[in-house]
């Protein structure tokens, strides 16, 4: 299968480059495509609608990051805080433009769990249902993140 010259280059942007150091693969062996259609999968499993998980991240992010630097209650048993970073670093996708490299590390005590939040993972996963390669310290797992968000539907 011949690719077109804008999947070539996202293939190529989602690897490791001067922007990217370690890529949004990570240890993946799965291609793009494979990685996306499972993590939607995965929410739909859940029930959980992909703005909800959105918008959670985004509200965690957002709350970590106004406290400048200092731990935040998100839930019970869950912290987050906000490291910044200097610079901007582009999305593999070209047309998306630039984001802040500052990240927001969320750890959920009472079940061992954890995650890093980046305005650049976010918007991955908004507009490309892309939460990143397994092994990729960013990847958002859809699952880990219903958990520690607590967004699971009563039953």
């Amino acid at each position: 299968m011949k690719l077109s010259p804008e999947d070539q280059r996202l293939i190529h942007n989602l690897k490791p480059s001067k922007f990217s150091k370690e890529g949004f693969l990570g240890t993946d062996n799965r291609s793009f495509e494979e990685i996306t259609t499972e993590d939607l999968r995965t929410l739909e499993k859940t029930g959980v609608p992909k703005k909800l998980l959105v918008q959670a991240l985004r509200d965690a992010y957002q709350k970590a990051r106004n406290t400048f630097g200092a731990e935040v209650e998100i839930k019970k048993n869950v912290k987050a805080v906000f490291h910044e970073s200097m610079g901007r670093i582009p999305s593999p996708f070209c047309k998306d433009g630039l984001f802040e490299k500052g990240e927001v590390v969320v750890i959920d005590s009472a079940n061992n769990l954890s995650l890093v939040i980046t305005s650049l993972g976010i918007n991955l996963i908004e507009k490309h249902d892309f939460f990143q390669g397994k092994g990729c310290r960013f990847r958002i797992d859809p699952l880990v993140a219903i958990k520690i968000f607590r967004l699971l539907p009563e039953t």
